[in-house]
């Protein structure tokens, strides 16, 4: 599977769950507030994780208090709430924001390119500043820092948008100006190291499950010994009090750290701290990691901008410093871009997350909650958000041009376990899908495993008469013969097996199978259907060979018949089912075809045909959704609901395909893009595969 947001969240390894799982079934932990033996174990695995901590970020206990929280997020307001801001000199509260640094006392600063966590801390502050500004890097120069007190800035290490890294000596630039200075290391810490000994900010919030994926729902405030006194809280909730009165006022705040971890902590989380620590160092450390994805942005970023159209015009628009800037100090594994089309006009990110997704990748679109960057490298300006809510653009939605524009941008990110397959495959995506082109393209297999894929089942199909169309259900009951009543009735014309694509008449019809009780024939204007009880009493007939197969049938008797005569327009038609002691159904090998929708969408592409049709003249009883195209070609067995399957053949596709079950009309585009995409080898994507066990439902949605 390639995941390409790291930068969201990395993702914990095999070995690290393994290992975790295994704790988890032998640690038993207590409510550290307590004073049993347990809980005194659990106090020392607490105390042994803070101590890990400040290790990995190469300080120690001397220096600094490590206080964990929720998250990044918790941190962050744990500081904004409780920072001295010292007495106010100005009345009312802030109304503008000031895009200079302000001296004087009682002023708070965060950088354009901040998270929107970062930026919602001026709300947490408001009436307690004078001054608010949101600035820009290059403003926070010596020369351009004034002299403050009682002041915070809020300093973000790295951009979540772009991966701009910002540079850790302003940190010391801005401290000796009298600035106290809170980093978000959020998305720093994902892919590069952070030494507290060659910069020493106040502060420190970051999430763990950005460092090594798990456990989520833990994050830390690191806080400089000689600067605790300048936040100061003024509240308590469980746990933090050494001393308190419920009729007076009087209360005494517990040590710096547990003041300010109210609750009960989450003990069990912060044990598996460990294995996260040890998984990084399998890794070979951060440093090593920070080289690892710095080498997979350069190509990635090489690839992206190798993309052109045959006109010339560029496929990738890439929001970053200039390349002369790029080192692994100055940029983190990030990349954000957009996709252009022929005329320079832009393809929303929507449409490429939903091509993304067929072909199996995982990435992130939007604004990555950091509007002060999609501004900036967006040229979106303070007007036009306004303007774009009214005309109903949210976060989050899947509004992603106006007037043209794009509203935010595609990111991709890496983490330890990516490779230059996830590369690869992007590039896959790309060719197929958003670079313009007539030519015949034919993916090469070579270096991709299916074994590295999460695909998903997106449709179910059964067809209960031979030829004739149905539609998609969410689930359906297996049995040795396939999907229940798939390709069990078959219609006849004086004996003679009919087809679509010798009978174009029979795509009027659609049908169904209704509560497992009756089935469902409806001609395709919808004027005329016809119920059959599943329960009805037939008449025996003559076996038939269908498909080089003999099959016992019954005859569904004259009144069927009569109204097939009707819809089809033909004479002496019959509507024939399998006998119920025949092992076998109307299917042409074996009970289930199966299509990865990538390869589907490859081939519409080509012919400049709908996905939905194509889907529909293959006739598939299971559609999947996120492998590359053609890939599904390697399989040899799949698992759906924990159901094996094994894989049989490539099915060899006939002018079946060529009919458009909608007018019975045939085209033969469809079957010349399957020879040239198949290298003129079987003309097929389609899988077919048995069960191994019956009488199990499978349902759409469900990991395969």
């Amino acid at each position: 599977m390639p995941y390409l947001d790291h930068a969201g969240s990395t993702l914990p390894s095999k070995t690290q769950l393994e290992e975790l799982a295994k704790i988890q079934t032998q640690l038993i932990l207590a409510n550290p507030h307590s004073h049993h033996s347990t809980a005194i174990k659990t106090q020392q695995i607490v105390s042994s994780a803070r101590h890990r901590i400040l290790r990995y970020f190469n300080t120690t206990a001397d220096d600094y208090f490590v206080v964990f929280t929720n998250n990044t997020t918790h941190a962050l307001k744990i500081v904004a709430e409780n920072f001295n801001f010292g007495q106010k000199t100005q009345e009312g509260v802030v109304s503008e924001i000031s895009t200079i640094l302000k001296g004087g006392s009682s002023n708070f600063a965060y950088f354009n390119d901040s998270h929107h966590s970062v930026v919602g801390l001026r709300h947490v502050v408001l009436g307690k500043v004078d001054t608010i500004s949101c600035v820009n890097e290059d403003v926070v120069t010596e020369n351009n820092i004034p002299e403050v007190e009682n002041s915070l800035f809020v300093f973000t290490a790295m951009s979540n948008f772009c991966g701009k890294k910002y540079y850790l000596n302003l940190i010391e630039k801005l401290q000796n100006k009298g600035w106290s200075v809170c980093v978000d290391a959020a998305a720093l810490v994902s892919s590069t190291p952070l030494d507290l000994t060659a910069h020493h900010p106040n502060f420190v919030a970051f999430s763990f499950y950005k460092i090594f994926g798990y456990p989520t729902g833990i994050g830390a405030l690191l806080v400089r010994k000689d600067s605790s006194k300048s936040i100061e809280k003024t509240s308590f909730a469980g746990g933090t009090v050494q001393s308190v009165d419920e009729m007076t006022m009087h209360f005494v705040l517990r040590d710096f750290e547990r003041a300010y971890e109210e609750g009960t902590i989450n003990s069990y989380g912060i044990a598996q701290l460990q294995k996260g620590f040890e998984e990084i160092e399998r890794c070979g450390g951060m440093k090593a990691i920070q080289s690892h994805t710095y080498d997979l942005r350069s190509k990635a970023v090489q690839m992206l901008q190798s993309k052109t159209h045959p006109n010339g015009k560029k496929v990738i628009e890439i929001y970053s410093q200039p390349d002369n800037q790029v080192s692994p100090e100055t940029q983190g594994a990030i990349v954000a871009f957009n996709l252009m089309r022929p005329d320079n006009g832009y393809y929303g990110y929507t449409e490429v997350e939903k091509m993304c997704a067929i072909f199996g990748i995982e990435l992130r679109t939007g604004c990555f909650c950091n509007i002060g960057a999609c501004k900036k490298y967006l040229g979106i300006t303070s007007e036009m958000i306004k303007e774009n809510m009214s005309k109903g653009k949210r976060c989050g939605d899947e509004i992603d041009l106006i007037n043209g524009r794009p509203t935010g941008a595609v990111r991709i990110s890496f983490g330890r376990m990516s490779t230059e397959q996830d590369i690869e495959v992007l590039e896959q995506m790309i060719d197929t899908c958003f670079v313009s082109s007539d030519r015949v393209f034919s993916p090469s297999l070579q270096n991709l495993k299916i074994d590295s894929f999460l695909p998903t089942v997106v449709n179910l199909f059964s067809f209960p008469i031979k030829s004739v169309g149905s539609v998609a259900k969410r689930s359906y009951e297996l049995t040795p013969r396939g999907f229940k009543h798939d390709r069990e009735f078959l219609i006849v014309k004086d004996d003679v097996t009919l087809n679509l694509k010798m009978h174009p008449e029979l795509c009027r019809l659609t049908a169904t199978i209704v509560n497992d009780e009756e089935l469902h024939i409806q001609t395709f204007d919808q004027n005329d259907n016809l119920f059959i009880p599943m329960s009805l009493s037939l008449k025996e007939n003559d076996a038939k060979v269908v498909c080089k197969k003999t099959i016992a049938t019954l005859d569904c008797g004259d009144k069927v018949g009569q109204w097939l005569e009707n819809a089809l327009d033909m004479t002496n038609c019959r509507l024939l089912r399998v006998a119920e002691e025949s092992t076998k159904n109307f299917v042409q090998d074996s009970p289930f075809l199966l299509i990865n929708e990538a390869s589907v969408y490859m081939l519409a592409r080509h012919i400049n045909m709908d996905v939905q049709d194509i889907l529909t003249r293959f006739r598939s009883n299971i559609v999947v959704r996120g492998l590359p195209p053609f890939i599904e070609d390697t399989a040899k067995r799949l698992s759906i609901e924990n159901l094996e399957f094994e894989v049989v053949d490539k099915c060899t596709r006939c002018e079946m395909i060529c009919v458009d079950p909608m007018t019975g009309e045939k085209d033969p585009s469809l079957l010349l893009a399957l020879r040239d995409y198949r290298n003129k080898q079987k003309v097929c994507v389609k899988r077919r595969a048995e069960s191994q066990r019956s009488r199990i439902i499978g349902c759409a949605g469900s990991a395969v």
